[in-house]
């Protein structure tokens, strides 16, 4: 049933921009609606948040869905903070079974309530879970706007911010970070101060708190933490009618809210013997961390060449900011005072550029702290500006212009971009979710066993669905020379002793994330672990860019002959090396056939009925290629339709692999080229792959002008 799904979605990637369209329209729809009934000054009775919800969610969610089916890691932190995740639901104590390294226990223990409810920690249940945060976070901010401007003004506050998330293509944007809970903590915190008066006291306080863990999930958000704090207080110390020393009870309450989360998680830490770790790791090493940083200038100039990638980034703050002056520049020429949350929205977005630039480092992903603050400042200003407007013509226009300003842009630039690459690779995701090396980890264990991993290879914990049995899990501190080299690695060789792993994994060698060289890299280098697995572990296979090595014995017993080894590898997903050194294209060596320029690349064309055959290589299991229609055919001619099929013959028979009917004239989605990853089942030496091309259903050739390009075989 599923794969049927994944190659019906292969084959109509229509699909994406129909789901997304409607749901922008109904967003659209719904704002306009809530618009004109604010506009005429109706009281609006219905019921609305729960609709608002639902509208925000399904819009986010119909962009962003594609994304969580892709097997492999978006980004190494991804893998990290599920492996972290995977390895608490077996042991919960932190620091003793998990380093976080620059991201807070709490983003790892989010994921864990999803492994009691019966789902598996993995990369679809860390994206969904990243996406229910940015929901919460807009969902809160809107509800903040929305108290003081109305539903009208929040919707035209948080649009910018709705149509960033949903459109955002770049993966560091859009994988499960260590900012997602952050932001989400951040709205919290000023959902629970925005409404505040003299009897909203328990409020203030929980938003302390709230704000006071932030640093439990990111150290980093130090700076936003202490700018909701200090509003806090100011609002405390503020009150009228109070007299000042209990003014100054109240804010010493406050701090104390805010210092709680702390207490707290000493307490646990010192009562589970990890204050030396926490202390050395997350404290410590993170000073090290950002002392060892590139020059501002530099990380600057490096995070905004990578946010023009998709250019979500720039173009919010692009339109927040025109909106924002716009609606400042309404205050000044009306000679209004703006709103006190415009000024709060200003000190919270320094306090977020302060947290973004202070690690000096070109990680997009830490810009994430930026939209919630943004967003209050712009719907202040947009709010502002709205609630002084009394017309219902001047409250039509200003919601026409923030449509045309920030909710057209994000939209029409998306539809300008491809459509996420998983479309046709959504069926080679579901028959290939493991690398080789995740295969043979997951052959040689059970699922309560852990692993070990040298190097950087996080996702092979989440593939194999391994627990990790070091606290690292990645060794980047005990292979880069650093002042707490000999810690880490004394860590790391005891975790080792006290959990014997079945699986020892060393992840350098060419083609590896971050370590390639083994000379310089490898665990060879730590003699005291070199000495360790060689008495305990035996080389399994070398995979180039991963030795795996299974305790002494563990091999035989479970059956890993040279035949059962090379299968399981064979059933491993290509990885990026295997793909850029695929063999030449086979088209050259088809001759007699017309070529033409099609979509600026050239193309083979296969008018029915047209049969081609090349000999397979027996290393081959996979085949790539492009095929669609010439427009001509459907532009000026009659086409009726095609065929396409591709079969492997050897010994054994033939084995169709592949097909597709097109038909442009009739169904618009197959004007588009098609790009597909055909996984080969086994085959014996000497097969053939055989590509043919079929009049389809009516047997009238004429117009059927399908073409086939870039035919690639995949070793």
């Amino acid at each position: 049933m599923l794969t049927t799904s994944f190659q019906w979605l292969d084959l109509n990637p229509g699909v994406y921009w129909w789901l997304a369209g409607l749901a922008t329209l109904l967003v659209a729809v719904h704002v306009w609606s809530v618009v004109f009934v604010a506009a005429r000054g109706t009281p609006d009775i219905r019921p609305s948040r729960w609709r608002d919800a639902l509208v925000l969610f399904l819009f986010l969610l119909a962009w962003r869905w594609p994304f969580f089916l892709v097997a492999n890691e978006f980004n190494p932190d991804e893998s990290q903070l599920v492996a972290g995740a995977l390895t608490l639901s077996h042991d919960s104590v932190f620091w003793r079974s998990v380093d976080g390294t620059t991201s807070g226990p709490l983003n790892f223990y989010l994921l864990v309530p999803f492994h009691w409810l019966g789902m598996p920690i993995d990369y679809f249940t860390a994206r969904l879970a990243g996406l229910l945060l940015v929901f919460g976070a807009l969902f809160a901010t809107h509800l903040t706007l929305s108290g003081k401007f109305g539903r009208a003004g929040a919707w035209l506050g948080v649009l910018p911010a709705a149509g960033f998330f949903a459109t955002a293509t770049y993966l560091d944007l859009i994988h499960y970070s260590s900012e997602h809970l952050t932001l989400f903590m951040t709205a919290l915190a000023i959902w629970l101060l925005t409404p505040c008066s003299g009897t909203d006291r328990k409020r203030r306080w929980l938003a302390c708190f709230v704000a006071g863990a932030m640093i439990w999930a990111k150290l980093q958000a130090a700076p936003l933490s202490v700018a909701l704090v200090a509003w806090a207080c100011w609002q405390l110390f503020n009150e009228s009618g109070v007299a000042l020393k209990i003014r100054w009870r109240r804010v010493g309450a406050a701090g104390l809210a805010a210092l709680a989360p702390t207490l707290i998680a000493a307490t646990l830490i010192a009562i589970t013997g990890q204050m030396e770790a926490a202390v050395r790791r997350y404290v410590l090493q993170n000073i090290l961390y950002v002392g060892d940083a590139r020059p501002l200038a530099v990380a600057l100039r490096e995070m905004y060449l990578l946010a023009l990638k998709d250019g979500r980034l720039p173009l919010l703050i692009a339109t927040a900011g025109a909106l924002g002056m716009l609606g400042t520049g309404y205050f000044v020429f009306r000679r209004l005072r703006p709103p006190p949350l415009f000024w709060i929205g200003t000190w919270l977005t320094l306090a977020a550029g302060i947290a973004i630039v202070t690690p000096r480092r070109e990680y997009l992903h830490y810009a994430l702290l930026l939209p919630i603050p943004l967003t209050v400042w712009l719907g202040a200003a947009i709010g502002g500006w709205w609630t002084g407007l009394t017309s219902a013509r001047a409250r039509w226009a200003l919601a026409g212009l923030v449509f045309l300003l920030a909710g057209l842009p994000p939209i029409v630039t998306r539809c300008l971009q491809p459509r996420p690459e998983i479309f046709g690779r959504f069926e080679y995701n579901w028959r290939y979710p493991r690398t080789s090396a995740a295969v043979l980890v997951r052959s040689l264990t059970g699922r309560h066993e852990s692993v070990a991993v040298w190097g950087w290879a996080s996702n092979l914990y989440v593939e194999s669905g391994r627990p990790q049995a070091t606290r690292d899990a990645h060794s980047i501190w005990s292979i880069q020379e650093n002042a707490q080299r000999d810690y880490y690695r004394a860590c790391y060789l005891d975790d080792l002793r006290r959990h014997t792993p079945p699986v020892f994994v060393d992840a350098v060698g060419p083609g590896a994330f971050s370590f390639e060289n083994r000379a310089t890299q490898a665990h060879e280098i730590f003699l005291e672990l070199a000495e360790y697995v060689r008495e305990n572990y035996s080389l399994v296979a070398d995979l180039g860019d991963a030795r795996v090595y299974a305790r002494n014995g563990l091999s035989d017993s479970r059956g890993m002959t040279p035949a059962r080894i090379a299968v399981l590898v064979a059933q491993g997903r290509l990885t990026e090396q295997e793909r850029a050194s695929a063999m030449p294209s086979p088209l050259t060596q088809l001759d007699g056939f017309q070529r033409k320029i099609i979509a600026q690349r050239e193309v083979v064309m296969l008018l029915p009925p047209t049969q081609v055959a090349w000999a397979l290589p027996d290393d081959v299991r996979a085949v790539s290629f492009e095929f669609g229609f010439d427009p001509v055919a459907y532009q000026q001619g009659k086409s009726n339709g095609a065929a396409l099929f591709l079969e492997v013959v050897d010994d054994h028979g033939l084995h169709l692999v592949f097909q597709c009917v097109l038909d442009p004239a009739r169904v618009v989605d197959d004007r588009e080229p098609h790009r597909v990853y055909v996984p080969l089942p086994p085959f014996s030496s000497g097969a053939r792959l055989v590509l043919r091309s079929d009049p389809g259903q009516y047997g009238d050739t004429a117009w059927d002008w399908i073409y086939l390009a870039n035919l690639q075989f995949r070793r």
